[in-house]
Parts: C-alpha cells; sequence; structure tokens
C-alpha cells in the first residue's frame, strides 16, 4: 500500500483531507481537493460520497517513475463501476492475476469484489482518471425495469465477482468525463455538479455497453471488400488526420455509402466516422503539445482546425484542459 509521506497507510481512493502532507509534493492543482503523494507520482485524487450510493474518484497526476499502488475496496461486495483516462494510460491487476489496460481509448464497467487489485501507472506521462461508482440497489431503482440485460452479471448477489469489460470511449463520454476537470466545475454548487455529470457518465457508459453487447450478437463478419474500404479509410485519415478530410468524400473514395462508412467503423472502432477523425486529430495535437516546438495557432492549423478558439474549445472537452495549457506545462 502506498503512503502519505507519513508511517500511515491508507486506501488509494481514500479522500486525502484526513491525512499529513508536505507543502511541496507537486503543483497540479484541481477544483477542491487536496496535494498528496503516492510512490513516483505527484497531483490529485479525491474520492465524493454523493449520500446516495454513488461515489466519484478523481484523479489528476504526474508520474515521474513507474508507480505501483494497491486498491483496498471501500465499499462491500456489490457495487458497478465506471472507469475512464481522459489522458494517460494505466493497468489493472486483478485478483485472480489477470492485467487490464485503460487508455483514453476505451473507458471500463468494472466489479472487483475480492481485495487484491493493483494499479500500475507508468512514468513520464499526465494521467487524469475518473471512476463512478454505484451501489447495486440505487442503480436498479434508478433504471427500473430498464436496466440492460446485459449488466446482469454485474447485478450478481454472489460476493466474488470480478469482471472487467471494455467500452470504446464516445465523444460525449469524454465530453461529459472532461467536463469535471474544468475550472468551472467550482463554487459552493460544485458537488452538484459532479454529480451530475457523474450520473451521466455512469447512464452514457451502460447506454454504450448495452449497444456493443448487442451488437456483438447480432452482427455479421465484414466482408473483405468492406474491410478493404474501411482499411483504406483509416489509413487516409491517419496517413493526415490535419487533411481537409469529409466522411461524405471519404466513402465516396473508398466505394461505399455514407450511412455503411459509418457502419464500418463502429463495427471495426466502436466510433463514427467523424469520431475516429477528431480522435487522431486530438491525438496528434497532444504530440505537437508535448513536443512544445509549435504554437498553439500553429497546431490548430496542423491538425485541421481555421480558428483557434474551435481547436482549444475541442482540446479543453478532449482533455479537460487548454491547449495553451498543456503548452506552459511542457
Amino acid at each position: 500500500m502506498p503512503q502519505i509521506n507519513k508511517s500511515q497507510p491508507r486506501d488509494a481512493f481514500d479522500d486525502v483531507s484526513a491525512y499529513e502532507r508536505d507543502v511541496d509534493v507537486g503543483d497540479l492543482i484541481l477544483a477542491d481537493g487536496d496535494l498528496f503523494e503516492l510512490p513516483g507520482a505527484q497531483g490529485r485524487l479525491e474520492r465524493l460520497d454523493f449520500g446516495n450510493g454513488m461515489y466519484l474518484h478523481r484523479a489528476e497526476l504526474y508520474v515521474r517513475e513507474d508507480s505501483y499502488f494497491n486498491v483496498k475496496n471501500s465499499l462491500p461486495p456489490g457495487w458497478l463501476s465506471g472507469a475512464i483516462n481522459v489522458m494517460g494510460t494505466l493497468e489493472v491487476e486483478c485478483p485472480e492475476g489477470k492485467l487490464h489496460s485503460m487508455s483514453p481509448d476505451a473507458a471500463m464497467v468494472m466489479r472487483v469484489d475480492p481485495l487484491g487489485t493493483r494499479y500500475f501507472l507508468p512514468a513520464g506521462q499526465v494521467i487524469r482518471h475518473v471512476g463512478v461508482v454505484s451501489t447495486l440497489d440505487p442503480l436498479r431503482e434508478r433504471f427500473g425495469d430498464r436496466l440492460p440485460a446485459a449488466m446482469a452479471p454485474f447485478l450478481s448477489n454472489r460476493q466474488d465477482v470480478v469482471l472487467i469489460k471494455p467500452v470504446p470511449t464516445s465523444n460525449r463520454m469524454r465530453s461529459i468525463v472532461s467536463a469535471m476537470f474544468s475550472p468551472h466545475v467550482t463554487g459552493l454548487g460544485h458537488k452538484f455538479k459532479l454529480e451530475g455529470l457523474s450520473t451521466l457518465f455512469l447512464a452514457e457508459l451502460i447506454d454504450s455497453y448495452r449497444a456493443l453487447s448487442e451488437a456483438d450478437n447480432v452482427a455479421p463478419e465484414l466482408t473483405t471488400f468492406e474491410k478493404s474500404a474501411h482499411d483504406a479509410a483509416v489509413s487516409k485519415i491517419t496517413r493526415n488526420p490535419g487533411a481537409a478530410i469529409s466522411v461524405p468524400q471519404l466513402a465516396v473514395d473508398v466505394g461505399v455509402s455514407e450511412s455503411r462508412l459509418n457502419s464500418l467503423f463502429k463495427a471495426e472502432t466502436g466510433k463514427s466516422c467523424g469520431e475516429f477523425i477528431r480522435s487522431e486529430r486530438m491525438a496528434l495535437a497532444q504530440e505537437l503539445l508535448i513536443a512544445g516546438d509549435m504554437t498553439v495557432k500553429q497546431i490548430a492549423e496542423k491538425v485541421g482546425f481555421n480558428h483557434v478558439s474551435n481547436f482549444s474549445r475541442s482540446y479543453r472537452d478532449w482533455f479537460g484542459e487548454s491547449p495553451a495549457s498543456a503548452l506552459r506545462r511542457k
């Protein structure tokens, strides 16, 4: 277990306010939290109890060195969690030893009842992580009899459930979670705002998991031509994400209809073609900001934005910070 600069061990997702801290452990700032230090990492981690069976875990970390820490469940068996990284990657090792990678491309629906979960944070990155947890009875009450059948394995009354399922991250999901890191989520009403965003994220994740499960049951195999069309479109996008790419023209170029092209991308990537283009542009923008060799305006043009303001808004929605802030951190 990690320790907070003193001898007292603590749960990695506990509220940090009750523990003593050194005053110079780092300067990554989020609204309303306390600074803390984990082995090899510095930043902020907080746990909010909304008093209705739902909890929010929110973290922003700069990982200086490879960091490992254990997580002790703060709830008894019988809960559902949605977890997502807005930035950065990490690995989750379950009690039975299976590894799961968490990245901005895929959120997770998870329930891990037994003790012994371990997190690994690779060095040299900023991680923005959100986990929303709900106990099962309030979750059932919110959905009534409309809770998707695909969620049944997560709702078992057993106390030894270990389930982690990846769900491709949609643009809407990213936008909801990125807003949790916005400076606008402050003030006396910040807890209300975070509760609303947490509820939206968990509902969106459950809907996406249901749709994914249903698609797995009915989706036919792609034909050789369709696979070739999809691969050609991906190649054109990834070769130059900032080019003037329109989905209708791209469909014409690869020889399928626009709706079919979107279906192919959904089947292969979990994203529509437009969402995939945006994700590639944001990934390139982040790389260029990390390199620090270009201005924000130059980067905006490089990734296909004619106006810096539109680029800044899109980047903030995607990563939870402005491109100027990312450049200053570099």
